[in-house]
């Protein structure tokens, strides 16, 4: 029951928040020359797109596909994670000299401890155990599940062949890991063992005492993260091993949160040679995640688009003696991500009105609507609402019936019928005159 209830749970959210981000709006190229081959980043909290350069590219996705070994780990077992299970030895020549936590066949392990080395050490084996261990053998199996629920979360350009990402068959692409991330910050775990800089592993039965994982996600840690950390930093995860020190590229998919608002960060095949930290383990992909992230925080900020105690449109009343306009309102303050520096009067507003309103009105009416646009995108619709009561005249209200009346359609309508009528009838009268007058002739007999 657990099961299925962190099921529905994880559903509603991926319902509720993966709708469609609205259209890209921003370059940092003044700030920084993004130079992986793809990038996504989105404002969570609006659904806007900050930034995309060639979101939609496939590529590989390498360590990356724990994510979703890590989606299918949550979807169907949250409620499981302090269970116990021995790492096997039938995946230990499969991650030969990959397995970043050194986490040896036979020993016993927690669930949430393998989440721990995944997510810190982007560990190998720790997928490959969860998923035997959890497939009970059918790794082919566990496989059909993450690209199961990789298409239920929305990917298009996802391929997933193992669990770990060492299969060269496994792809995916900007946007894409954003959906996935998106999905797995659902999970109050997922976003608890994503923050830590680092997790003590406890002694095991190959291990007599207790050791120590530091994140790859040097960004996490003011004490050993130098240049590369910052506070804002929530968790994320790189394609490869995190130190790198040749001619590859590498992805980098995290999050960051400041003053309340959130972004997720997905950086594509960096260069090796665009870290200039001069660390003689570059991160090439985390170094420009960082400086994305500066220039997301130091430009933007969630602001009100609109004052609800301002006026922003009049538009014409009738069967009103008081006023001949009616002042209109925003009825929310639309918060909405814009550059730091403006205010709402950045936005490009479109008024959705009818050509006037007929009194009485009371204050708080639905009048119509405004959509805002922020570089040529939809950001926004707000209602706008009636700033005061207006009564009706019934004298104005009386008159102008009368003359909707003789001017209307019905009217004309009943007129032409009318005449059309009176003409047959006046046909029908000239033609019976006609044959009355008409001479009878007589008819002789001969006898």
């Amino acid at each position: 029951m657990k099961r299925i209830f962190a099921l529905v749970l994880s559903l509603v959210f991926l319902l509720s928040c993966l709708v469609l981000p609205a259209g890209a709006m921003f370059d940092p190229s003044p700030v920084y020359q993004v130079q992986a081959a793809s990038a996504y980043i989105v404002n969570t909290d609006t659904n806007i797109i900050v930034y995309d350069k060639d979101s939609t590219k496939q590529v590989s996705a390498g360590g990356l596909t724990k994510y979703m070994t890590l989606a299918v780990l949550l979807t169907n077992y949250a409620d499981q994670l302090d269970n116990t299970f021995q790492m096997p030895f039938a995946i230990s020549d499969y991650v030969y000299n990959t397995n970043n936590a050194d986490m040896r066949s036979n020993e016993t392990f927690t669930y949430r401890e393998a989440m721990y080395a995944m997510l810190t050490r982007n560990a190998n084996e720790a997928a490959m155990g969860v998923a035997y261990t959890l497939s009970g053998g059918d790794l082919d199996g566990w496989v059909a599940q993450m690209n199961t629920l990789s298409k239920r979360i929305g990917t298009t350009a996802s391929s997933w062949t193992d669990a770990c990402g060492i299969d060269s068959g496994n792809t995916t692409c900007a946007v894409d890991m954003y959906l996935i991330l998106r999905y797995l910050m659902s999970f109050d775990a997922f976003v608890e063992v994503s923050g830590a800089p680092s997790f003590t592993m406890p002694a095991k039965e190959k291990h007599r005492s207790s050791s120590v994982l530091v994140s790859q996600n040097a960004a996490l840690s003011k004490a050993s993260g130098g240049s590369y950390y910052r506070s804002a930093m929530q968790g994320g995860m790189c394609n490869v091993t995190a130190f790198k020190n040749d001619t590859g590229t590498q992805s980098y998919v995290s999050w960051g949160n400041k003053d309340g608002a959130t972004y997720i960060f997905c950086v594509m095949d960096s260069p090796d040679s665009c870290d200039t930290l001069g660390y003689a383990n570059r991160r090439p992909a985390l170094f420009e995640t960082v400086k994305l992230m500066d220039w997301v925080f130091d430009s933007f900020s969630i602001q009100a688009a609109l004052d609800t105690d301002l006026t922003i449109a009049e538009i014409p009343v009738k069967y009103s003696s008081d006023t001949d306009t009616l002042q209109l309102y925003p009825n929310d303050s639309m918060m909405t991500l814009l550059p730091s520096t403006s205010d709402g009067t950045v936005t490009q507003k479109y008024f959705h009105l009818p050509d006037y309103v007929c009194a009485p009105i009371q204050q708080g009416d639905v009048v119509g609507t405004v959509e805002l646009k922020l570089a040529g995108e939809t950001i926004g619709v707000v209602e706008l609402i009636a700033g005061q009561d207006v009564a009706r005249n019934p004298l104005l209200f009386g008159v102008d019936k009368v003359k909707e009346f003789f001017t209307s359609l019905y009217l004309k309508v009943v007129l032409v019928l009318s005449l059309i009528a009176a003409l047959i009838y006046g046909l029908w009268l000239l033609c019976a005159n006609w044959n009355r007058r008409k001479p009878t002739k007589k008819i002789h007999r001969r006898y």
